[in-house]
């Protein structure tokens, strides 16, 4: 009986010690290297994905640079979607809401909805809101704004 005993224990321990081995990383096998492999795949996939996002972030899907507002360009705009930001961002009398607790009403991201509509957000610092607004140039090279609808958030 105690040669059983000690048989098993035996078996256990060199049993352990062979199983430390094969998970002791320094000793690769195929199956390590098969998930390294994936895990950098994965890594180079994942950089891929995050270097489109931000692309995409700066990318207006709505408002196409080279065929929306062809009369700003006839006028010797080159920029049609910088120049009516811009001029927006002057404008802060347009916005609806006005300034809490001793804040200033200013315009941030503005983003173009085709040729004839924007988007606006504006905040004071305490309180903001959002509104979409129709645009135009008129004939002395002035863009005209009209607020079409607003939020408060």
């Amino acid at each position: 009986m105690k040669k059983l005993i000690l048989m098993i224990i035996c078996f256990l321990v060199l049993s352990c010690k062979k199983q430390d081995l094969d998970q002791d990383k320094s000793f690769p096998n195929k199956e390590n290297e098969a998930l390294k492999k994936k895990n950098d795949s994965l890594k180079r996939k994942l950089e891929i994905a995050e270097e489109a996002i931000v692309i995409l972030q700066h990318r207006n899907i709505w408002y196409d640079a080279e065929n929306d507002n062809p009369n700003f360009k006839n006028k010797g705009i080159k920029d049609p979607e910088e120049f009516i930001i811009t001029e927006l961002k002057k404008r802060p009398e347009l916005i609806p809401m006005k300034a809490t607790l001793g804040g200033e009403m200013s315009f941030g991201a503005v983003q173009l909805l085709g040729s004839k509509y924007l988007i606006a957000f504006y905040e004071d610092g305490h309180i903001e809101g959002k509104s979409i607004y129709s645009y135009k140039l008129n004939d002395s090279g002035k863009v005209e704004f009209k607020l079409v609808a607003s939020e408060e958030n």
